[in-house]
Parts: structure tokens; C-alpha cells; sequence
């Protein structure tokens, strides 16, 4: 069986992590998914779905979706506990979908961020082509700040329950992207070790992507609030698949 990037991690994931992803979901996509979605069934699909976070934020915001997670790591779906049916292991930019089957598709805790500029836009087709008409696409995004100046050149560890976790975080100007280096060590020494890689484009890019995919902006906003401040952290983004591919207008409300 092939080991992708996050099979390791998928054991601890959860762990170091959760919190602050579950915070993510709430304050981003389970705050906008509350206010969009219809009093009936939906359907959701959760790109870049891990250990299932995602879909367990929404059945307490969006009790009526059902979500289907798309992960190209069987071991974080596995390890979730995502049922079998709702369960679909791929990769996020090259996924196939029944077409206009989804109210909404999603992606959370900057799980885009993994994703060339070409492999973005392939992605925004793909969704847009798996949502129908009206429906949209909902995903938070770590801004250049964090990758290029946080983690421009930053070393961090911490333990929980017996094991600690060593991460680097290098940016790369040539290449312009982050690589991350996550070591995770036992009583005996290193258990395993993975590297990430993550990409950026700016709001203005991002627009054009979505555009050129048929879905017009519907408004970006900081994580934790309703503006938008270029240096923040992380942004949400919130696109609709509209049928004439009309102009964004990112001050517009859905």
C-alpha cells in the first residue's frame, strides 16, 4: 500500500491539532454553511476532508447536510470514523464528482494551501462542475503573511501524552512556497517524519481562478470577523456557481 504525505500524522493529527482546527471550521465555513443552507436536506462535499473534523462541526451548525469526505489519505479518513458511503479517498485537484450534485463544496483548515496555482484552478473547475447551480463553494485560506513572513523561518515543538512533535516551517522564494518538516518522537527516538508543502495566491488571483471556473465571488473576509484585512492570517472565502459566469462582486451578499 503507497504511504502518502499525512498517513503518519493521521494517528496524532487530532492530538496536536484539533482544537485549533475545530475552531477554524466554526468561526469559517460552519458560520458561513449555517447561514446559507436551507432549512432541508443538503449536500455537502468536504475536499481535503483529514480525520473528518469538518463534517463533525457541520452536523452540530448544519444538522440537515450530509457531508461526503474527500481525502487522498485513507488513513486520516480511517482514522475519523468517517462511514464507509460517505467516504471517498482522492485527490483534491483532480477529483470527479456527479455533476450539479452539491449545494455546497468545501475545504477547511487551509487545506487549499496544499495546491499550485494550477492545481488550484483545476480544483475550482472540479468543484464548480460537482455543485449546482446556486450553490457554493466555501473554504479558508492562510495568507501570504503567515507562509512567506510567520513562517519564514520558524522552529517549534511541543509534547502532548507522551510524544513530542518537532516542526520547521522554511520559505522558499525561489519556488515561492512553504515546506514544513514535522517530526514526531517517542521515548525511543523519531517515530516518523513528514514534509508538507503548502502555496499562495493573493485575493485578486483567487478571484480570476474562480471566475475562469464559472464561480463569481461572493465575499472574503478575515477568520474572525466580518472585514478584510490583507495581513490577516487566514481568510474565508465564499464563491457561487452562477449559470451566466456573471462578474464577481465581493461586496455582495449571497
Amino acid at each position: 500500500m503507497t504511504t502518502t504525505a499525512y498517513d503518519h500524522w493521521s494517528d496524532t493529527y487530532e492530538l496536536f491539532e484539533g482544537a485549533m482546527a475545530e475552531d477554524t471550521w466554526r468561526l469559517g465555513i460552519g458560520a458561513e454553511l449555517a447561514k446559507l443552507a436551507a432549512p432541508g436536506p443538503v449536500r455537502i462535499l468536504d475536499l481535503g476532508a483529514g480525520t473528518g473534523m469538518g463534517s463533525r462541526v457541520l452536523a452540530d451548525l448544519v444538522p440537515q447536510g450530509e457531508v461526503t469526505s474527500l481525502d487522498r489519505s485513507a488513513a486520516m479518513l480511517e482514522h475519523g470514523g468517517i462511514p464507509p458511503e460517505l467516504r471517498v479517498v482522492g485527490d483534491m485537484a483532480r477529483f470527479t464528482a456527479e455533476p450539479d450534485a452539491y449545494d455546497f463544496v468545501v475545504s477547511g483548515f487551509d487545506a487549499l494551501n496544499y495546491l499550485t496555482a494550477a492545481d488550484l484552478a483545476e480544483c475550482l473547475g472540479n468543484a464548480a462542475a460537482a455543485l449546482r447551480p446556486g450553490g457554493h463553494l466555501v473554504f479558508d485560506y492562510s495568507s501570504r503573511k503567515v507562509l512567506q513572513e510567520d513562517w519564514r523561518n520558524l522552529e517549534h515543538e511541543e509534547t502532548r501524552d507522551g510524544v513530542r512533535l518537532h516542526r520547521t516551517h522554511r520559505w522558499d522564494p525561489v519556488l515561492a512556497r512553504s515546506r514544513s518538516v514535522l517530526s514526531l518522537y517517542g521515548a525511543d527516538g523519531l517515530l516518523w517524519r513528514e514534509t508538507h508543502v503548502q502555496y499562495v495566491v493573493d485575493p485578486f488571483t483567487m478571484e480570476e481562478l474562480g471566475r475562469t471556473a464559472g464561480l463569481r465571488t461572493v465575499r472574503v473576509r478575515d477568520i474572525d470577523g466580518d472585514g478584510f484585512t490583507p495581513g490577516h492570517t487566514t481568510h474565508v472565502y465564499v464563491l457561487r456557481k452562477d449559470e451566466q459566469g456573471a462578474a464577481a462582486d465581493t461586496g455582495e451578499q449571497a
